[in-house]
C-alpha cells in the first residue's frame, strides 16, 4: 500500500463504539467514541453505526485523506466474505444475522470489510503493537466479554466457519457458573468484568474493607475493574485474591491454547488488562505452570500496547487481508 493511504475503522464494543483514521505507519490521525446503546436493540444500533460511518468518511474527505475502504470490527462470529454476523453476540439482542457489510457498503458506496472485533484487535497488535516481529500470535481481550484472535504467518486464522479464536468459551469447569453462551464454566463466565465484580461483591459481603472504603468513597455502587486494581495496589487482600483467581482462570484456558498452537507470543488486552500490568504477569506465570514446558520455552506473554484504539485500527487494515 502507498504511504499516502489512510485506513478508516469502526470498533463496535459492548459499551462504546470507537472509530477513527490511521496512516500506514500506525499513527492515529483522528479518533472518537460514542456509547453503543445496545439496550435499544439491533436496528437502532446499525443506524447509529451507519451515521458514524458517514461522519467518518465526511471527515476523511474534508481532510483530504485517501480512504479506499471502511473496516468494521463487531462482537460475534463474522463471515468475513459477506460481512454478516453469523454468531451470537450476547451483549446485542438481535445482532446475529446483521449484514453489516452490505448495509454500510450500499450507504457509503465503497468497499466495507467486517470481522470479529478481537480478530481486528489481533491484526492491529500484530501490525503495529506488541506482536510486531512475531509470526504466530494469540491475542485475548478481557473486558465486557472474553474474546480471542489468532494470527499465523501474518494472516488471521478464521477457521472453517469463521469462528476460530473463541477463547472465552473454552470450558475450564463443567460444573462452573452458567455462561451467556448457554454452556457452563467457560473462561468468560469467570473472567468477564461482570463476573469479576460479582465475585468481589460476594467476598465483601456488603462490608467494605478500609481500602475499598477509600477507593469507592464509601459507596459499593462505584465498584468497577479500575477501582478493584486501585484497592489491590493499597494491599487489600480481597482485591488481590480476586485478581489472582481471575488470572488463574484465564491461564487455565490459555494453557490449552498454548499447548494447541505453540504461539510465539500471547497478547492480553481489554479493560481488565489495561487496569493493571500485574494481571498480565500473573497470567503468564499461570500459563507456564499449566502448559507443557516445551510449548512455553520460547513463549512471551505481553500486555497489548495499542489500548482501546486497537479495535478500530485493526478494522481499518482488514481490507489488506482480502
Amino acid at each position: 500500500m502507498s504511504d499516502s493511504v489512510t485506513y478508516a475503522g469502526i470498533d463496535i464494543g459492548g459499551t462504546s463504539i470507537k472509530y477513527g483514521l490511521v496512516d500506514s505507519q500506525g499513527k492515529i490521525l483522528f479518533k472518537k467514541q460514542r456509547p453503543t446503546v445496545v439496550d435499544k436493540g439491533a436496528e437502532p444500533l446499525i443506524h447509529l453505526v451507519t451515521n458514524i460511518a458517514e461522519g467518518l468518511m465526511y471527515h476523511a474527505a474534508e481532510e483530504d485523506h485517501d480512504v479506499r475502504w471502511l473496516g468494521v470490527g463487531t462482537p460475534g462470529a463474522v463471515d468475513a466474505r459477506s460481512g454478516t454476523v453469523i454468531g451470537s453476540a450476547p451483549n446485542i439482542d438481535g445482532w446475529q444475522g446483521m449484514a453489516i457489510g452490505s448495509v454500510l457498503g450500499e450507504r457509503l458506496n465503497m468497499p466495507v470489510h467486517v470481522d470479529n472485533d478481537v480478530n481486528a484487535m489481533a491484526l492491529a497488535e500484530s501490525r503495529f503493537g506488541a506482536g510486531v516481529g512475531y509470526d504466530s500470535i494469540v491475542c485475548v481481550a478481557v473486558g465486557t466479554g472474553v474474546g480471542g484472535g489468532i494470527v499465523l504467518n501474518g494472516k488471521l486464522w478464521r477457521g472453517a466457519n469463521h469462528t476460530a479464536g473463541e477463547i472465552g468459551h473454552i470450558v475450564i469447569d463443567p460444573n462452573g457458573p452458567e455462561c451467556r453462551c448457554g454452556n457452563r464454566g467457560c473462561v468468560e463466565a469467570f473472567c468477564s468484568s461482570a463476573a469479576i465484580i460479582a465475585r468481589v461483591r460476594k467476598k465483601l459481603g456488603g462490608k467494605l474493607t478500609p481500602a475499598f472504603e477509600n477507593v469507592l468513597r464509601g459507596n459499593v455502587a462505584n465498584l468497577n475493574i479500575r477501582k478493584l486494581f486501585e484497592a489491590a495496589k493499597k494491599g487489600d487482600k480481597t482485591a488481590i485474591e480476586v485478581i489472582d483467581e481471575t488470572a488463574e482462570y484465564l491461564a487455565s484456558g490459555l494453557a490449552s491454547v498454548v499447548n494447541l498452537f505453540n504461539p510465539e507470543i500471547v497478547i492480553i488486552g481489554g479493560g481488565v488488562a489495561d487496569a493493571g500490568s500485574s494481571f498480565v504477569t500473573a497470567v503468564s506465570a499461570g500459563i507456564r505452570r499449566r502448559a507443557n514446558s516445551s510449548a512455553t520455552e520460547k513463549l512471551r506473554v505481553a500486555r497489548a500496547t495499542l489500548g482501546n484504539s486497537a479495535g478500530f485500527v485493526g478494522a481499518g487494515i482488514l481490507g489488506e487481508t482480502r
